[in-house]
């Protein structure tokens, strides 16, 4: 406990100020949960820095202790500066108006709107209370006064131009006005669907009278939206093919539903549907009602729609034509690459020889290379399949100087090693200059230590520069911190790992890559690996560089050493090749579950599981404790070495099942291990090989002393 003594500016309620930090540091909470708030000044809380009152709130209302958290969030409010102030500002109103405190909530954002007079976030608060209370009125007087809210966007819980727009269809219903019919429809036709409306339509729908005001075809769209909102897809698809057949006779009607906040709507649900015929035949009557009508940009958001609904029909011929025409249209940008994608994708399904001339006669004029890399991975993949080793190179010509480094990479590697092997022409320095280009990028780290393999390049590759001790940067940052990495780092220095945590992945674009990886050093001391590890993957993806040495522990963790270093030993495996197993696997969270249903450290299934139990005459395993999961997960890689005699297929039955490994062992088992790797059908098994190897060798290099090209003889 802290002991009390004399208030001075040392102290904080009569507690030694350092004494307390230290406690909030190590989550040692009683001694402020203990305090009576009746007999206290909670303004001292501010001796204990900025944010502190802030962060105290959290800790209080975490506790339960409601009354004390608002009373905390007041004195943040009106004591300290942004960013604390105005986000516990925020939560006082969230906490208003949870507890229906309608004018507590209306007070509080008029005030703060003094402070903050152009904040929409603050004003929806006090007009939410308005609608809340019924006061309609001053709610429509409100509104009319406050025109950013006609912005387009969102702000914190609100889409503030959507909430206006119930706001005023309700409260003008309400006071019986002449126009609101007119306003309750344009709530549902100027906006996308979103919760709103799955909010005004129920509200609609209880009162009675209000449907029945809106002609069949207003109705069509109403209802069509409400269950888009709602995920109701394929009928919000049937609606929309009836409201397509009510208006495609009225060419001017039928043009309004191109609008902007419209047809992408229309499009959504006609493509997540189903009834994909239906929808196509749909969609082919509004191209045809529209003819003239349409502008150029429209007319490709049709085609596109059209192609998306043919391919999912499995009319693939069609569908090319339909995304063929909308290419056309586009001129360039974020569209044209999402329909260039569709494009490519569709080739590919048909004839990936087709998608590689695509690639040459288009890749220059799309925008984004990184948009298409899983596209060209997949690409790839088919092409080693198929042994065109021909179209492999014309793809890499292609794809030079315009795709990201990682993907092209990959098409290097592959080139390289079939020269190599004689698979296709080309001598040795041919080979070599494809490696140089791998080995020269960090962005795919797989192909750039595969590509430092061949090239006998891999002494002393991982060592990684040293840096300072990350641990300190989690510290509250000086002069030269930034106020988001100061509101962030508060949360770690009270004890908040988990709201620290979800902080910095929310403000990361703002956030050094020394301050995520302090935080995630912290993270990891508290035995929460995956966090920790997120954190660091959002550090790597900044750089195109081998990681810091001290980022790297952090990346790869001997996590659970102890139950590790006795399955290891007792299953005889390489402790490289199983950490990275257990790395990707679960990110060394215990209790964590996959959507297929597998569990724990090493994600087993529980019929495999049990299974491998049964032989080991282990009864009812409890699959989240660490020690059994392992256990069993060591055990079961074990068996599949034993039963391949081959690492890397052993590793694609651990991932895709025995019997797909064996299959793809069968089909291209006759290719060069790396190549054969690549000619794998499924991506996730593709790449779950790649990131053990990856894994392994940071694991080797870091905690065993071997270099790369160990671990890939290990492995291929």
């Amino acid at each position: 406990m802290l002991a009390p003594g004399c208030a001075d500016s040392a102290d904080v309620w009569g507690y030694d100020l350092e004494q307390a930090r230290e406690k909030l540091r190590n989550r040692s909470y009683e001694p402020f949960l203990e305090l009576d708030f009746a007999r206290i000044d909670a303004a001292e809380v501010q001796r204990l820095g900025d944010g502190s009152a802030y962060y105290l709130a959290l800790i209080f209302s975490n506790a339960g202790h409601a009354d004390q958290a608002q009373r905390l969030l007041r004195q943040s409010w009106s004591a300290d500066p942004d960013p604390w102030r105005r986000r516990s500002l925020i939560l006082l109103l969230d906490s208003y108006l949870n507890l229906e405190e309608w004018q507590e909530v209306i007070q509080l954002s008029e005030q703060a709107l003094s402070v903050f007079p152009d904040d929409i976030e603050i004003a929806c608060y006090g007009l939410e209370a308005l609608y809340r209370s019924e006061r309609y009125d001053e709610l429509l007087r409100e509104l009319d006064a406050l025109q950013p809210l006609k912005t387009e966007g969102g702000a914190g819980r609100w889409s503030p131009a959507v909430d206006a727009s119930l706001w005023r269809a309700v409260a003008a219903y309400r006071l019986q006005t002449a126009d609101w019919p007119q306003r309750f429809y344009a709530a549902f036709s100027d906006h996308p669907a979103s919760a709103q409306h799955s909010r005004l339509f129920l509200f609609a729908r209880n009162q009675g009278d209000i449907l029945d005001r809106f002609d069949r075809q207003q109705s069509l769209l109403i209802e069509a939206r409400y269950h888009l909102a709602d995920g109701r897809e394929a009928e919000a698809a049937r609606l929309f093919r009836l409201l397509i057949a009510e208006r495609a006779a009225d060419p001017p009607r039928a043009a309004e539903l191109l609008g902007p906040e419209l047809l992408p709507d229309l499009g959504r649900a006609l493509i997540s549907g189903g009834d994909f015929r239906l929808s196509a035949a749909a969609l082919e009557t509004l191209q045809q009602a529209v003819l003239g009508r349409a502008t150029v940009q429209q007319r490709a958001r049709l085609y596109e729609y059209l192609g998306r609904v043919q391919r999912s029909a499995g009319n693939r011929g069609a569908a090319l034509e339909s995304f063929e025409q909308a290419l056309q249209s586009e001129a360039s940008g974020a569209q044209r690459d999402r329909v260039a994608w569709y494009l490519l994708q569709t080739l590919m399904s048909g004839d990936p020889r087709r998608a590689v001339r695509f690639l040459e006669q288009q890749a220059e004029s799309l925008q984004s290379p990184a948009y298409f890399s899983g596209a060209l991975e997949r690409l790839a993949s088919q092409l080693v399949a198929l042994r065109d080793w021909d179209s492999l190179q014309r793809a890499w010509r292609a794809l030079d100087g315009w795709a990201d480094q990682g993907s092209l990479a990959q098409y290097s590697v592959i080139n390289a090693v079939a020269v190599r092997s004689g698979l296709t022409a080309g001598g040795q320095a041919h080979a070599e200059s494809y490696l140089e280009q791998a080995y020269n990028q960090w962005q795919n780290p797989y192909y750039a230590l595969v590509a430092a393999v061949l090239l006998d390049r891999t002494s002393g590759l991982l060592n990684g520069a040293e840096t300072a001790d990350t641990r300190q940067t989690a510290a509250v940052p000086e002069n030269g911190g930034t106020p988001i990495e100061a509101y962030v780092a508060g949360y770690f220095d009270h004890g908040l790992t988990e709201q620290g945590y979800l902080a910095a992945r929310r403000y990361a674009a703002e956030l050094s890559s020394h301050a995520l990886a302090g935080w995630a050093a912290i993270i990891s001391e508290s035995g929460n690996y995956i966090d920790s590890m997120r954190l660091m993957d959002l550090v790597a993806r900044r750089s195109n560089q081998i990681p810091l040495r001290d980022w790297a522990y952090l990346m790869y963790p001997r996590a659970f050493a102890a139950e590790m270093g006795a399955v290891i030993q007792a299953e005889v495996l390489e402790p490289e090749i199983f950490y990275a197993l257990v790395r990707e696997e679960s990110y060394f969270s215990a209790d964590i579950s996959s959507h297929v249903g597998a569990v724990g450290l090493a994600q087993l299934m529980p019929a495999t599981a049990a299974e491998v139990a049964r032989a080991m005459r282990l009864e009812d395993p409890i699959l989240t404790d660490p020690a059994t999961n392992l256990t069993l997960g060591a055990r079961y890689l074990r068996g599949l070495i034993d039963r391949f005699d081959s690492l890397q297929d052993a590793l694609l039955g651990y991932n895709a099942g025995p019997t797909r490994a064996r299959r793809w062992r069968a089909q291209n088992g006759a290719l060069p291990p790396i190549l054969f790797q690549e000619a794998v059908p499924f991506y996730e098994t593709r790449h779950y090989v790649r990131k053990i190897f990856v894994s392994a060798a940071f694991y080797g290099r870091l905690y065993g002393g071997i270099n790369p090209d160990e671990v890939y003889a290990m492995l291929f």
